[in-house]
């Protein structure tokens, strides 16, 4: 009788709850009645309202769930929640998430035009949002998402270095790893993650990690995780370096080398050896820092000395330089100079996309670089 007085308090039956009080007998048919109304009503019942910002709070709940996982790096969470709880916040933190539609998200993407936020990051901005969204549908606050725009970007070629440029940041770390900087008293102030003093110097390995990302095509995050065991060298008709790194950026597979990069790999490991370190489970690069994001903060430090010495942080087309240029300056240079090199092949060995290759790469060669490939014929057979 309780559990049926549940269903007619549910479908608000008023005539079969008196009948419940006055009488204990009631008929299969009554209950079948109440049953359907009550499920009719749950059906009916509206959706819990909550706050944007809930959505918000428990999005960045679940990122730290991923990052203590291991599933995203620090640095991908800091960014995502200054994101969240920076313009997100913002501009929906007091919005009940059912009442968001397809023109909050338009004044949203305005909003953000407004702040002098480029196109790019307006859509990466645009994609969190969905994300917390969709969140509220999976909840089911609301039946399904809103309309999303597309902004449209346009795809800036990547900062590389000429060929005069590379050689020119080559001698400037190689100078600048020989300076002897004056002893000066460790601080708070002056010392770089914990790991050692920032100084006008730069590492005796800057130079061959140049080298070496110029002639692997590895990306900076690889950098910070290679370590020995994942390069091979391989002395045959071919000389080369296989190197078969962990996923990164999504993208997994080996990668082969240039050919001068087995001879840089070997002046690496030589001088790691006299170091103490050289084992297969070393790092290649900084290998004494174990805080790995701090290692690669150091490396990219030491070369922006060696571009402010060179005065090569801003590139011909008013592009910026980066660590990450160098691997920009290894796919150009295949563009340039590999003979009939096809971009799958070129694609798959720098761990990316055709796509990505056409967008960022290729675009900011002109056809007069490759007028040999263009006024070459093939040669007759038989």
């Amino acid at each position: 009788m309780q559990n049926l007085k549940k269903y007619l308090v549910a479908a608000n039956d008023s005539n079969l709850l008196d009948l419940t009080e006055s009488s204990n007998e009631i008929s299969l048919i009554d209950i079948g009645r109440a049953k359907q109304i009550a499920f009719n009503f749950k059906k009916t019942d509206p959706k819990v309202s909550q706050c944007f910002s809930q959505l918000i709070e428990l999005m960045a709940k679940r990122e730290h769930q991923r990052l203590t996982a291991g599933d995203i790096t620090k640095q991908t969470f800091e960014m995502l929640r200054c994101r969240l709880h920076g313009h997100l916040l913002a501009f929906f933190g007091t919005e009940q998430v059912e009442n968001i539609n397809h023109r909050h998200v338009l004044s949203f993407a305005s909003y953000l035009q407004e702040q002098n936020i480029g196109a790019v990051t307006i859509n990466q901005y645009l994609g969190l949002l969905k994300r917390v969204l969709q969140l509220a549908v999976l909840d089911g606050i609301v039946d399904q998402l809103p309309i999303f725009p597309r902004i449209k970007s346009k795809s800036i070629p990547r900062g590389s270095f000429s060929v005069l440029e590379y050689k020119t940041i080559l001698r400037i770390a190689k100078q600048l790893s020989l300076l002897n900087d004056l002893p000066k008293l460790i601080t708070h102030r002056n010392t770089a993650n914990g790991a050692f003093i920032k100084t006008q110097s730069v590492p005796r390995e800057m130079s061959w990690l140049i080298g070496f990302m110029v002639n692997t095509f590895v990306r900076p995050v690889d950098i910070k995780l290679i370590k020995h065991k994942h390069i091979q060298i391989i002395d045959s008709s071919n000389r080369y370096l296989r190197i078969s790194m962990i996923e990164t950026k999504k993208h997994a597979g080996q990668i082969v080398s240039m050919r001068v990069a087995v001879s840089i790999y070997q002046k690496i490991l030589a001088y790691q050896k006299s170091k103490g370190f050289g084992e297969p489970d070393d790092y290649l690069f900084l290998p004494h820092v174990s805080d790995r994001q701090g290692a690669i903060s150091l490396i990219s430090g030491h070369f922006k000395k060696i571009l402010d010495k060179g005065n090569m942080v801003i590139g011909a087309n008013n592009e910026k330089r980066s660590l990450y240029s160098l691997r920009h300056t290894a796919i150009t240079f295949r563009l340039l100079y590999g003979r009939g090199i096809d971009l799958l092949t070129l694609a798959r060995n720098a761990r990316t996309s055709v796509e990505m290759i056409e967008r960022f790469y290729s675009s900011n060669l002109s056809a007069e670089m490759n007028i040999e490939l263009l006024q070459s014929k093939r040669t007759r057979v038989g």
